[in-house]
C-alpha cells in the first residue's frame, strides 16, 4: 500500500512538473534587453513620425511600449539619443542590402567561352554588359521601392527633421547614405570607363534622378495619387513601377 501511494505522489508529482527556462540568466537577460530596445525604437518611430521631435513625449513612448520610462534613459540616454537610433535604425535595411548589392557586382564574374568569330564576341559582350546594368539598376530600384513602400513613418520623420533648425538627423542620413551614393557611382564611373554605360551619362545626376522617380510619389503621396489614382502598396503596382524606371535608367545609359 506504502508502494503504492509513493507511485501516486510520484506520479502526480511528474504530471504537476511545469517546464523550466534552461536558458543561463545573462543569455535570458540580453534577450530581454533586445526585445525592450525594440519595442521601445517601433513606439518611438511612431510617435516621432506623427508629432515630430518637438511634440513626442518619452513618457507616451514609454506608455506604448509597456515599459517604464527609466528603461528609455537606460538604454538612449535621452530623447535626442532616442530619435538618432530611431533614424539609423529606419535606414539600416536599405543601406545594408545596397552594400551587399555593390558586393555583388564587384565578385569577378566567369569568363564566357570564346567565341570562334570576333563579331560574336562583340555581341556577346556588349549583351553582357547590358546585363550587369539591368542587374545594377534593378537590385538598386528594388530596394528603394521596398524601403520608401514600408517605412512611411521614417519619411515622415524626415519632414519634420527638415522644419527643425537642426542638422542631427540630416547627419545620420549623410553618414549613412553619403557613401552609398558614392559606392553606387563610382561602379557606374568605372563601366562608363570601360564602355559598358554611355560615355555622356552624368552618373551623379543619374543617381539622384532615379532615387527621385523611386522616393517622390512615397513623399507627395496625395499631389501624385490626384493625378494617378493607384494603390501604392500593391505589390504588383510595385513591380510594375520598378521594371519602368529600370528600363528608363537601362535604355537611357547602355552604349
Amino acid at each position: 500500500m506504502g508502494g503504492m501511494m509513493r507511485g501516486v505522489m510520484q506520479g502526480a508529482g511528474r504530471a504537476a512538473a511545469v517546464p523550466v527556462d534552461d536558458t543561463p540568466a545573462p543569455k535570458r537577460k540580453e534577450r530581454n534587453a533586445i526585445e525592450t530596445k525594440r519595442r521601445i525604437l517601433e513606439a518611438a518611430a511612431t510617435e516621432f513620425a506623427a508629432k515630430g521631435f518637438d511634440g513626442a513625449r518619452l513618457g507616451t513612448i514609454a506608455r506604448a511600449a509597456e515599459v517604464q520610462q527609466a528603461l528609455i534613459h537606460h538604454y538612449f540616454s535621452d530623447k535626442e539619443g532616442l530619435h538618432a537610433e530611431v533614424v539609423r535604425a529606419g535606414l539600416a535595411a536599405m543601406t545594408e542590402g545596397i552594400w551587399e548589392l555593390l558586393a555583388r557586382m564587384d565578385a569577378p564574374a566567369p569568363e564566357p567561352p570564346a567565341p570562334k568569330k570576333p563579331k560574336a564576341r562583340s555581341e556577346s559582350t556588349k549583351k553582357r554588359s547590358r546585363e550587369d546594368l539591368r542587374v545594377l539598376a534593378d537590385g538598386f530600384v528594388d530596394l528603394l521601392l521596398r524601403f520608401f513602400a514600408n517605412n512611411r513613418g521614417f519619411l515622415a520623420i524626415l519632414q519634420h527633421e527638415a522644419q527643425r533648425e537642426t542638422d542631427d538627423a540630416t547627419s545620420i542620413v549623410k553618414d549613412k547614405l553619403g557613401p552609398i551614393f558614392d559606392g553606387v557611382v563610382a561602379r557606374l564611373d568605372a563601366m562608363r570607363e570601360r564602355g559598358e554605360v554611355r560615355a555622356d551619362v552624368d552618373t551623379k545626376h543619374l543617381v539622384l534622378s532615379c532615387v527621385a522617380m523611386v522616393a517622390f510619389p512615397f513623399q507627395e503621396e496625395a499631389f501624385v495619387t490626384a493625378i494617378w489614382p493607384a494603390n501604392w502598396q500593391d505589390a504588383e503596382f510595385l513591380a510594375e513601377r520598378r521594371r519602368n524606371i529600370v528600363a528608363m535608367i537601362v535604355d537611357r545609359i547602355a552604349p
